[in-house]
């Protein structure tokens, strides 16, 4: 009488057995009716899982067989012994992500070798940067700004923001009650940055940086002879001082969330540069806008309004657009053909216009992410990870998915998804303030609405 004879063990069964063990009976019933013939007796052992513990339970099978390929018997039972001793998994030991808790000073903190975290608190300037028109020019800008914070005699700093091909977008949570914004930062090998600002006179935000794109010059020029300068000698270009780089920092900001829930993008557009001269408007530059929506815009609707009031300018001759959401959902891009300002009802943005025909650059990564919104209508954060990975280039330096509920962001650097960052806007020590000030703007042109062609999902263009 052949047995397999397990009765009663409390052992840890193998997972692959308890995962196929159908399929291991069928076999052993299987082979054994066929190979044997002659009046052996069999007991084929199944596993019953009850409650935590595995036990093993033997049910008699009479088959009537009798033997006749020995080689046959032999290399099953070689099978069957190499399930029984493949190793048990223990699910502790599967390898998990890992979040790293992420705090935010005055000091630049170092997270690893090219990523760094760091905060502001206090009058960042921006009200008086609107009240004196602002500046067509980054250059100026800062030098104005840290000036007034009692930097005197400041050398010449430049933001040399040369393009990104990036991916943004909003999707709502699975719990229904607010909204993911992700952004993926594709370019070169390159620094980053986490600036937590708390300015006196707006709101308070994250945002991240890419400080290579900070760059100075040891000398007074104006703006036309630095520009020739960064093409002609960029090895005069050295490193800022940390304490000037933070304040520079603020008006730098390549995607943010404020606490409002406001979150923006900025990504890389290939187009003629914008440059608005309406008379009477304030002057700003692509990255410096950025930082007024996040001081002063609480939801879409009023960062449009202070957008309308801006006459934007190009940093060193490149073209970008806006990805702009709100905690209520609402969601648009923000684009400048041909210096003309158009606004696109759209959850996701890459690198190619949607009010106009365009060269569908990024158009690849732009339908993966509107793929994953149909496969996942409401999101997880581990979905909205998904969604951010599989758009995710060769050469993505972060990824960021701010969360518009709980004003939180989960970083993770250079494709590393297996390692993220995590950092709160607020700690428990700080109260958010009810009485901060925006800027009032008045609504002084009308919308027309155009019909977006090139988009695949609904859009709605406002030309302005």
């Amino acid at each position: 009488m052949i047995k397999f004879n397990i009765l009663n063990t409390n052992e840890s069964i193998n997972p692959f057995i308890g995962q196929n063990i159908n399929i291991i009976r069928y076999l052993l019933i299987f082979y054994y009716n066929i190979v044997l013939k002659n009046k052996h007796y069999i007991e084929i052992l199944y596993i019953k899982k009850k409650k935590k513990k595995n036990k093993i339970k033997i049910i008699n099978i009479f088959w009537k067989m009798q033997l006749k390929n020995l080689q046959i018997i032999l290399i099953f039972v070689t099978y069957v012994s190499l399930v029984l001793s493949s190793p048990i998994i223990d699910d502790s030991e599967i390898p998990t992500e890992s979040i790293q808790e992420l705090e935010a000073t005055e000091e630049f903190n170092i997270i690893n070798d090219n990523f760094r975290v760091t905060e502001f608190r206090g009058d960042d300037k921006i009200d008086d940067v609107l009240a004196v028109g602002g500046f067509d020019n980054d250059t100026d800008l800062v030098r104005f700004v840290l000036n007034k914070m009692g930097y005197q005699n400041v050398t010449d700093i430049y933001f040399n923001n040369t393009g990104m091909a990036c991916s943004a977008f909003q999707v709502p949570n699975e719990d229904g009650n607010g909204y993911y914004f992700g952004r993926n930062f594709d370019w070169y090998d390159s620094n980053a940055a986490i600036l937590i600002n708390h300015p006196d006179n707006g709101y308070s935000s994250i945002s991240t940086v890419n400080p290579d794109f900070i760059n100075w010059l040891a000398e007074g020029l104006s703006f036309e002879d630095l520009l020739n300068k960064i093409y002609t000698q960029p090895n005069s270009i050295v490193k800022i001082p940390d304490d000037i780089l933070r304040v520079a920092s603020v008006f730098a900001p390549l995607d943010g969330l404020n606490e409002k829930g406001l979150s923006i993008s900025i990504n890389m557009v290939y187009s003629n540069p914008v440059n608005q001269t309406t008379p009477g408007l304030t002057d700003l530059t692509v990255l410096p806008l950025i930082r007024v929506l996040l001081d002063k815009a609480a939801n879409v609707d009023e960062a449009l309004e202070i957008i309308k009031n801006v006459n934007l300018h190009n940093s060193l001759g490149l073209d970008f657009h806006y990805l702009i959401a709100d905690a209520s959902g609402k969601c648009v891009t923000v684009e400048y053909v041909n210096s003309q300002l158009a606004v696109t009802e759209t959850k996701v943005i890459t690198n190619f216009y949607l009010s106009q025909e365009d060269e569908d650059i990024g158009k690849d990564r732009y339908d993966i992410i509107l793929e994953m919104m149909n496969k996942y209508p409401k999101m997880s954060f581990e979905n909205a990870k998904e969604t951010a990975m599989s758009a995710s280039k060769y050469n993505t330096q972060w990824t960021v998915i701010y969360d518009q509920v709980n004003l939180e962001a989960t970083y993770y650097r250079q494709l590393n998804f297996e390692q993220g960052y995590h950092i709160k806007l607020f700690d428990d020590l700080f109260t958010v303030e009810d009485d901060v000030k925006t800027v009032v703007v008045s609504d002084t042109e009308n919308l027309e609405y155009e019909e977006d062609s090139n988009s695949d999902d609904e859009t709605e263009t406002e030309t302005i």
